[in-house]
């Protein structure tokens, strides 16, 4: 969007009018008007709008008193319809009126533009995006937007903290928005990676596996097969 002009909602009025009480020079932030009655910022004025070489276009977004507005930079003056793109002084009494700008439409597009393409000429005008900036993710406290199958697909805002609640599963115990591992046991590890008496730790050599409890007494127990007791050997001499 042109010059210092922001996607937010400015604002307008019907029907209002009033004058300049005091000369508005060339680089004034501050116009002095006859009344403000019903104006609110930010807003676009334009002064002098019936004359060619003197109408000015001027962006408001600074305090409006009972009898002045204001603007925070000269780059908000000389807009775009403006007469001229600098130089421009009025004197007292010149109009000041309100009316439907181009500008107002750039604040529009631009704030739509933010949630949906918006671009004609683009292959997916009116497809939803989103730009917007980072933040860092607040599990316990921060909120998502989804789209509710349950509610003919309406978008709706849930938790994060509720999301992982949802999905936690066996094993799994969720709390403030994060998982943990909890009481897990052999029936949550995959069967090819645990080894049983009936698999036999023999047959699996190797650093990829977990053998039960069961399967590592069975080989102990095949390893001492057949051998004296130790302590009948002590006490034989």
């Amino acid at each position: 969007m042109a010059n210092t002009r922001k996607a937010a909602e400015s604002f307008t009025r019907n029907a209002y009018e009033t004058t300049l009480s005091t000369t508005c020079g060339a680089s004034d932030l501050t116009i002095n008007v006859a009344s403000t009655t019903g104006l609110t910022s930010p807003c676009y004025i334009v002064i002098e709008p019936d004359s060619a070489t003197q109408r000015e276009y001027i962006f408001i977004d600074s305090t409006i008193g009972a009898t002045s507005l204001a603007t925070t930079t000269v780059d908000n003056r000389y807009l775009t319809g403006s007469a001229a793109g600098s130089g421009l002084s009025h004197p007292a009494n010149s109009k000041v009126r309100i009316a439907p700008v181009q500008q107002h439409f750039e604040d529009i597009w631009d704030a739509v533009g933010k949630v949906v393409d918006a671009t004609w000429s683009s292959a997916n005008a009116g497809s939803v995006k989103l730009d917007v900036a980072a933040a860092t993710v607040n599990v316990a406290a921060d909120e998502i937007a989804i789209i509710d199958a349950d509610d003919s697909s309406l978008v709706k805002k849930e938790s994060i903290a509720d999301l992982v609640s949802g999905i936690a599963g066996t094993a799994l115990s969720a709390a403030a928005g994060q998982l943990s591992v909890s009481g897990v046991t052999t029936t949550e590890i995959d069967a090819s990676t645990l080894v049983t008496e009936t698999d036999t730790i023999a047959s699996n050599d190797n650093d990829t596996t977990i053998p039960t409890s069961a399967a590592v007494k069975d080989y102990v127990d095949s390893q001492t097969s057949g051998f004296a007791d130790i302590g009948l050997i002590i006490a034989l001499g």
